[in-house]
């Protein structure tokens, strides 16, 4: 479905609480946090103590049940912020953006087919037509809602390209730069408190050039990272990623962490958490990986 978009800049720039409208938004007073994907509940996250919550923009992804301005309101004056999913490096066929003859290589910007997760694709997310023809309408709608910020999925897909033969430095920095992208589109009609945070690929620091790791830095309010203390690769990635993390946190970033475990393992969690220092709240997800309902740790 078409909309006006005058009329629906405008509708969020007037609804949006007056801090959101002026400076960068405040996340240092975020102590507990959710994030809840699959068929989100109105009502359960209202009722909630949360500070932050994310959720897709649609109860089940798809563009029939996307949520009203009015729900989304509801969880805000409960006193969160709320934050969209939004993947920037993968393509999805449930979404309303997908087309049924859209394929690998047709349009140019869909690539490969995602093994681990059915029906997604690698976008080729440096081509203009992802950004006009996925990203931005997506986005629009999730303007629309009157959302606080997008949780940007899909940062570190960058890397694959790299496996495919790409320069890392222009995967990189062709990403940092549609993040930018994104980051000023929606500031630009929600206000410079709208919150951009990324979901893991911490390596940007490292991969892309110092121009574009800067400006990368200087867009973004957080980053999430997932499975720092449990279910990792290695130690040596661990530490790895501590490390990136302790630049994100010098750099005045709130750090999300996601751990995917059992109720057993939750006080030990939190206690590595406080032990890293960071200015790092987390969120332990239930095992399963499957982001469908909302854990509740009070």
């Amino acid at each position: 479905m078409q909309r006006t978009a005058y009329v629906v800049f405008a509708t969020v720039l007037l609804c949006l609480p007056a801090a959101a409208v002026g400076g960068r938004a405040d996340l240092s007073g975020v102590d507990n946090w959710a994030i809840w994907l699959q068929a989100p509940d109105v009502d359960a996250l209202v009722d909630a103590t949360l500070d932050v919550v994310v959720i897709d923009y649609s109860y089940d992804g798809s563009g029939d049940r996307e949520f009203s301005f009015a729900e989304i309101k509801r969880i805000r004056d409960s006193g969160k912020k709320v934050l969209a999913y939004l993947s920037i490096g993968e393509a999805s066929d449930f979404r309303f953006y997908w087309k049924n003859k859209w394929k690998v290589g047709s349009p140019s910007f869909i690539g490969p087919a995602n093994p681990d997760w059915p029906g997604a694709y690698k976008a080729k997310y440096w081509k203009r037509g992802w950004w006009d023809k996925a990203l931005r309408p997506w986005l629009d709608r999730i303007l629309q809602a009157g959302f606080d910020g997008v949780w940007l999925d899909g940062v570190d897909s960058y890397w694959f390209w790299y496996t495919e033969g790409y320069d890392p430095i222009w995967a990189a920095d062709r990403m940092a730069r549609l993040v930018r992208k994104t980051a000023q589109y929606a500031r630009e009609r929600a206000g410079e408190g709208f919150v951009v945070c990324p979901n893991n690929g911490l390596a940007m620091l490292d991969d892309a050039s110092t121009k574009w790791r800067n400006r990368y830095l200087a867009d973004i309010d957080a980053v999430a990272v997932e499975s720092l203390f449990y279910n990792y690769w290695n130690a040596e990635d661990q530490a790895y990623r501590l490390s990136k993390l302790e630049q994100y946190d010098a750099a005045d970033k709130k750090i999300f962490g996601i751990e995917y475990i059992d109720e057993a393992e939750w006080d030990d969690f939190f206690a590595d958490v406080e032990s890293t220092g960071l200015d790092m709240v987390g969120y332990p997800a239930a095992p399963d990986r499957a982001l469908d309902e909302l854990v509740d740790v009070n």
